[in-house]
């Protein structure tokens, strides 16, 4: 087998080389940190580090289940998911849809720029903007207030926090998700769009049996 190994390697050598980098960037972003998993089972205290620190076993684990807020926390994290997937999800795809439908390609350009430009904005500036955002002078309540609307501490109130989580998530990602499908809605022959509407077929049919078939595999 080593002799085998060896052979092979000496006959494809250029093709080991080019795998090379990506063997390393796996060893060293995504294996080497997972020793630190290990502090989950140890009472972890930053000055004796991950390995002096003391061993607890499972001690953590069960602090945790048995907690009050194991429920709560359990219940946020679901409920959270769910919103993403339910509100997050389709999204990307209707953006895609309505951008599709803009003929002004100056406009259409320069939307798809405004739609992309919060993915590339840190974390940390998102949520200093959505924190500004949503005080009683924010930009969120003046809007309330323009239309007859009461000011109120959004980000003071938790019935408010998975709404603003969801739909700050899907502000800073709509638009780059959206790239994949604006990809795919660009491979439809034009020629389908005018037969259709040869045939009579509205812009919503053209949409239901055109476009949304094309993003479907994607």
């Amino acid at each position: 087998l080593g002799y085998r190994i060896k052979k092979d390697f000496q006959r494809n050598w250029s093709l080991y080389l080019l795998v090379l980098p990506v063997i390393i960037f796996y060893a060293i972003f995504m294996y080497k940190p997972m020793y630190g998993a290990i502090i989950a089972f140890k009472d972890y205290t930053p000055a004796k580090g991950v390995f002096g620190s003391e061993w607890v076993g499972l001690e953590n684990f069960t602090r945790f289940f048995s907690s009050p807020y194991f429920g709560r926390l359990l219940r946020n994290t679901l409920l959270l998911s769910i919103y993403s997937i339910i509100f997050g999800f389709p999204a990307p795809i209707i953006l895609a849809l309505l951008l599709n439908e803009v003929k002004g390609r100056k406009f259409k350009k320069v939307s798809q720029t405004i739609t992309y430009l919060p993915h590339f904005i840190s974390l940390v500036v998102a949520c200093g903007m959505i924190k500004d955002f949503c005080l009683t002078t924010g930009l969120f309540n003046d809007i309330i207030a323009l239309f007859g609307g009461t000011r109120v501490p959004l980000l003071q109130d938790p019935a408010y926090f998975r709404s603003i989580y969801t739909i700050s998530s899907i502000w800073q990602e709509v638009g780059w998700g959206s790239i994949i499908y604006m990809a795919a809605l660009s491979g439809v022959d034009p020629q389908q769009y005018e037969a259709a509407t040869l045939d009579g077929a509205s812009k919503l049919q053209k949409v239901w049996y055109i476009t949304i078939p094309v993003l479907i595999p994607t």
